[in-house]
């Protein structure tokens, strides 16, 4: 629209944006749907899409929260490139104090709509004047993880899954199919009270891996077993009574929970449909706990996740997910969204 291109030209010049912001194979995923991309790279895909004008101006919005740390590098690496070869100013809105040391020349620090405090970014961080900003710098999660008890049973087991999906490449008449193994014969054992970290950058396989241990997918292969007994060859209906006991916290609070529906039905619905309460002031109580658990306050059941931020919404999904007290709860990336200070509460 704006450079008056063909739609030819248009097409090559986006195949070469996301080569450019380090999308793999951008000639087969061009005709690919949002869905059918991991996180990262649908972070990618919006970065190419801002810098598609060569702006004078970006305002880069938590540009790499859904990023691992390698891309992460190499997506400000690109942003900061751009910047010096278009002469563009860059407004960087984010919560990740590493990012703002490495990456911006000023800093504001804002709490509850006001600044507290803006300095160079060497002065800042040398000698934060605010206690807030102290209180941000001092807030690095840190942790050890209990022993595990001795003769823990085992919760979950993956036997060699696998999972593949089959990408187009080319038009209607000279479409060409490839595989793509998004999971390759991985096994994994989990136990109670254990937590099980899979790390891996973007695009890895890691939230593929996730859904297919708790069957929100497919496997194309492979054995899974939960509690001791097989859900591999189970369908929807078979596995719906387990579905209380396994939960999932998804990675992207801004579309993991539906907009039309409010904050007290997202977390009653799955206690209604598992029939678990018997009645709606008891399911309410379970609501109620649910959000205190999470660190929201009670009076918000009738709003709705657009009157939320991002790290709030999360903890209305964790909500979601810990109402139903569930034995196993599968987390992909749920701080990715949250600040330094709330990822550590």
């Amino acid at each position: 629209i704006h450079q008056k291109l063909s739609k030819a030209k248009a097409r090559e010049k986006a195949i070469d944006l996301l080569r450019e912001v380090h999308i793999p194979d951008p000639e087969a995923r061009i005709n690919q749907y949002p869905h059918q991309l991991s996180g990262g790279q649908r972070q990618r895909v919006m970065i190419a899409m801002a810098l598609a004008n060569n702006p004078d101006v970006l305002i880069a919005d938590e540009p790499t929260t859904a990023l691992d740390v390698t891309v992460q590098a190499q997506i400000l690496q690109l942003i900061r490139d751009l910047q010096q070869r278009h002469g563009m100013a860059v407004i960087l809105i984010t919560h990740d104090l590493t990012v703002v040391r490495k990456f911006s020349d000023y800093v504001y620090v804002m709490q509850k709509g006001e600044v507290k405090e803006h300095n160079t970014t060497e002065a800042l961080f040398g000698n934060p004047r605010h206690s807030y900003t102290r209180h941000l710098l001092g807030s690095e999660p840190r942790g050890h993880a209990n022993p595990l008890p001795a003769e823990s049973p085992v919760m979950l087991e993956g036997k060699d899954v696998r999972v593949a999906f089959m990408l187009k490449k080319g038009g209607f008449f000279n479409a060409e199919f490839h595989e793509l193994v998004a999971v390759d014969n991985l096994s994994l054992t989990l136990r109670r009270h254990e937590t099980l970290g899979i790390v891996g950058e973007s695009g890895s396989g890691k939230t593929t891996f996730g859904q297919a241990l708790i069957r929100l997918s497919d496997p194309d292969a492979g054995e899974i077993y939960f509690d001791g007994k097989p859900i591999h060859g189970k369908n929807r209906e078979e596995l719906r009574p387990l579905r209380s006991r396994m939960q999932v916290v998804f990675q992207d609070p801004f579309s993991s929970l539906n907009p039309r529906m409010s904050v007290c039905q997202i977390i009653e619905e799955g206690l209604i449909v598992n029939g678990i309460g018997a009645n709606h002031a008891e399911r309410l109580d379970r609501v109620r706990d649910a959000l205190r658990a999470a660190g929201l306050p009670t009076n918000i059941l009738s709003r709705f996740p657009h009157e939320f931020s991002g790290g709030q919404r999360q903890r209305i999904a964790i909500a979601r997910a810990i109402a139903l007290e569930p034995e196993f709860i599968l987390l992909d990336e749920p701080t990715s969204a949250l600040d330094l200070s709330v990822q550590a509460q």
